[in-house]
C-alpha cells in the first residue's frame, strides 16, 4: 500500500520522514533552549538601563503635577506670578524627560524620535512663557502651539511604541497593553477634535463629547503611569546574573 513504500533514503518501509523528525527532536530543543538563553542574556544586559532611567521617568510625574496646577487656568488667574514659574518648571521636566528618553536609544531607536519631540515640547513651552508672561497667551501664539501639539503627538506615538518592543517577551501583555493604550489616545485625542466640530452643528452634543473625551485623557494619562512604574518595576527587579 502507499503507507508502506520504501523510502528511497534509507529502504526501510514506513512514514520515514516522521522518524527522522523524531530523531531530530533533541536537537529542536536543545535550538530552543539555547534561543532562550540568548533571550534571557539580552534582556539582562539591557535591564539595569532601562530599569534605572524608567524610573526616573515615573518619578517626573512629581514636578510635572507641580506645573500642571501652577498653570492651570483656575490658579494662574487667582495667582498670576505662579504662571511663568509653573510654564518654566513644565519646560524643564519635558526636557529632562526628554533627555532621558534619548539616553535610552542606546536599548530602542524609536526613544530618540520621543526625545526629540519632547525637547521641542519643552522649547516651545519657554518661549510661550517668555511672550505672554502670563496666563493670558495671545492667539498668534497658536501658530507655535499648533505644531508643537502635533510634534508632541508623535513623541507619545514613538514613547508607547518603543515601551512596547522593549517589552516584547519580557511581558507581552503588558507590552500588548501599550500598544492598546496608543489607540485610546488618539482616539481621544480624535474625540476631541470632532467635538469642535459637533459644537458648532450641536453645541450641547459637541459638550458632552468634549467632556467625555476630557475625561478619556485623564485615564489614559492614569494609566500611562501605572504602565510606566510596571515596566520599570520589572526591568529594576530582572536578575541580571542572567547574563
Amino acid at each position: 500500500s502507499k503507507g508502506h513504500q520504501e523510502c528511497s533514503t534509507c529502504g526501510f518501509s514506513g512514514n520515514c520522514g516522521t522518524l527522522r523528525s523524531k530523531d531530530r527532536m533533541p536537537e529542536y530543543r536543545l535550538k530552543s533552549i539555547e534561543a532562550e538563553k540568548i533571550r534571557e542574556a539580552a534582556i539582562a544586559k539591557r535591564a539595569p538601563v532601562l530599569g534605572k532611567w524608567l524610573w526616573i521617568l515615573f518619578w517626573l510625574i512629581i514636578p510635572s503635577s507641580i506645573a500642571s496646577l501652577m498653570t492651570n487656568e483656575n490658579i494662574a488667574g487667582a495667582i498670576p506670578s505662579v504662571f511663568v514659574p509653573g510654564q518654566i518648571l513644565s519646560a524643564i521636566c519635558s526636557f529632562v524627560y526628554g533627555f532621558i528618553l534619548i539616553r535610552l536609544t542606546s536599548e530602542e531607536e524609536r526613544y530618540r524620535t520621543a526625545g526629540i519631540c519632547a525637547l521641542v515640547s519643552g522649547a516651545v513651552s519657554v518661549l510661550i512663557a517668555c511672550i505672554s508672561g502670563g496666563p493670558e497667551v495671545p492667539t498668534w501664539t497658536l501658530l507655535i502651539s499648533i505644531p508643537a501639539a502635533i510634534v508632541s503627538f508623535v513623541g507619545e506615538y514613538n514613547e508607547f511604541t518603543a515601551h512596547s518592543i522593549v517589552l516584547t517577551g519580557l511581558d507581552n501583555e503588558l507590552s500588548e497593553k501599550w500598544s492598546s493604550l496608543w489607540k485610546w489616545y488618539i482616539g481621544m485625542y480624535g474625540a476631541m477634535l470632532g467635538s469642535l466640530l459637533i459644537i458648532v452643528i450641536i453645541p450641547i452634543l459637541g459638550l458632552l463629547v468634549t467632556l467625555a473625551a476630557a475625561i478619556g485623557l485623564i485615564v489614559v494619562s492614569i494609566l500611562k503611569l501605572v504602565y510606566l512604574y510596571r515596566t520599570a518595576k520589572l526591568f529594576r527587579e530582572y536578575p541580571v546574573e542572567a547574563i
